[in-house]
């Protein structure tokens, strides 16, 4: 059963705990002190358990108004946070000084209230809080209104002036998100690359973003910097995506105030990936230093960088053929897994089980491949997953020999991807293959259907509409892996 105050005191941090009761003992009137029974009470359980809360206090009165007085608690406590966190970024900062700009004009301190309004809109200015100048500009001209002063006139409309510019950048910024959304939708829409960009004119024939002068803030740069990165990668374009990504991090770090460190994250992420796409081991370990430093900074989800270090290391060891790190890498990306399969989303758990499994195919740990796919069919499904993990568990049953098994996800396999319209020339040429070694698991026919199989593949692999699955995994490596087991054909 879930409740919305169990979770939220779970939530808390030890120091967010302290401070609560702190604030509890400072501010909360003598006479209702219940809902800090509850909160006690919560605080020590691991899963919410409303029966036995109610045991528990049984001979209390307010239990009879749980739900009031849990609701109680849940303002209480957001109250708190409200007071230690008002201090932690620009943004509250600046929301704390309008609240006292707000209390020194209402008692006719207009001259303090103009000056803490003059610091708190430099402040904004300088971290590009938006939708705050719109409120401090409003105030200004509250204040101007309210008292009256000479030539305010002017004044008035040197702020409309400003208002019509800030609106302007708000709306370049929204702009750009929403472009940014809509890259992102495309990029899992059209997983792992877009074949056809001509479809997408608004993303890849917009001169809207061709034009570094329709950038007007330094916020819609970074904006800007990420969909230019995303649009060569969707297209292929590897090289040209990392040195827009190369960009991206250096726009960053000269800006980092801007920022929160979880916002350096996906940024780092992108890089790695890319220089291990184009095999820039130099890059990919100047970058990887980067990220290994954010470890154990406030803020920072650990889980989640785990997830990218462990899975662009990966990327980078299996394009660079290094299987010997591989190997090693995988009890730790296995003991990370069990730790934080919980606390990752389900496109992270996709990615890295693909990634898991592959690892387990280059170095030749069938058994553990076929482990973590029963994993991956047992979690929340990507769909545009489905095509590489169906060939992942075709090729595991043929090295392990499950004849059975082969020939059942053969047929799961063709049905699947034939009703969801995703059955493509690889996965014909593999389900062909599969079934003539089920006929006839004879060596020399073996050997002369893997042969065939490669020349197939060789063909296709020249397709840039049927190719996309190549570069998750090396088809023609694993061939030439198979043949080599083979004496020469007499």
């Amino acid at each position: 059963m879930q409740d919305l105050t169990f979770e939220f005191v779970s939530s808390l941090t030890f120091r967010e705990k302290a401070y609560f009761k702190r604030f509890s003992q400072t501010y909360s009137n003598k006479e209702n002190k219940n809902y800090l029974k509850i909160y006690s009470f919560l605080e020590k359980q691991k899963k919410y358990d409303e029966k036995a809360l109610k045991e528990f206090f049984a001979d209390e009165k307010f239990i009879k108004y749980l739900s009031s007085e849990k609701h109680y608690l849940l303002e209480q406590l957001l109250n708190s946070l409200i007071n230690f966190h008002f201090g932690t970024s620009t943004h509250r900062k600046l929301i704390k000084w309008i609240l006292y700009i707000n209390i020194l004009s209402e008692k006719g301190f207009r001259k303090k209230a103009m000056k803490v309004l003059k610091q708190a809109k430099k402040l904004a200015y300088h971290n590009e809080e938006f939708t705050i100048i719109l409120q401090l500009i409003q105030m200004e001209e509250e204040i101007l209104f309210s008292h009256g002063i000479l030539n305010f006139t002017a004044q008035l409309e040197k702020l409309k002036k400003e208002r019509e510019e800030i609106t302007q950048k708000i709306q370049n910024l929204n702009e750009l998100r929403l472009l940014k959304v809509q890259t992102r939708e495309l990029q899992f829409e059209e997983m792992p690359h877009v074949s056809r960009p001509k479809k997408y004119p608004h993303i890849f024939a917009s001169k809207f973003l061709e034009d570094k002068k329709n950038i007007n803030s330094l916020k819609a740069h970074d904006l800007w910097l990420y969909i230019k990165s995303t649009r060569h990668y969707l297209v292929r374009e590897f090289k040209q995506s990392q040195q827009c990504n190369r960009e991206h991090l250096r726009f960053f770090e000269k800006h980092e105030y801007l920022f929160s460190h979880n916002h350096k994250l996906p940024i780092l992420s992108n890089y790695l990936y890319l220089s291990a796409k184009v095999k820039d081991e130099k890059s990919f370990y100047e970058v990887l230093e980067k990220l290994t430093d954010l470890e154990g900074k406030k803020g920072i989800d650990s889980d989640y960088l785990g997830y990218i270090k462990y899975a662009r290391i990966f990327e980078l060891f299996y394009k660079t053929d290094n299987v010997k790190e591989t190997k090693e890498l995988i009890p730790e990306v296995e003991a990370y897994l069990n730790k934080s399969n919980e606390q990752l989303g389900s496109t992270e758990i996709d990615y890295i089980l693909i990634l898991l499994i592959r690892a387990c195919i280059e170095t030749h740990q069938f058994t553990k491949a076929q482990k973590w796919l029963n994993l991956w069919y047992k979690t929340e499904t990507i769909e545009v997953s489905l095509n590489i993990i169906k060939l992942f568990t075709m090729i595991t049953y043929y090295e392990l020999g499950y004849l059975p098994l082969l020939q059942y996800e053969i047929n799961s396999t063709y049905k699947t991807l034939k009703k969801r319209k995703k059955l493509n020339k690889l996965e014909r040429l593999f389900i062909r293959f599969f079934k003539k070694f089920i006929k006839d698991p004879g060596l020399k026919k073996n050997q002369k259907s893997l042969l065939a199989l490669k020349e197939s593949l060789t063909e296709l692999k020249k397709d840039p509409h049927e190719n996309i699955l190549f570069e998750q995994f090396d088809f023609l490596k694993w061939c030439d892996q198979k043949l080599s087991e083979f004496p020469p054909l007499s």
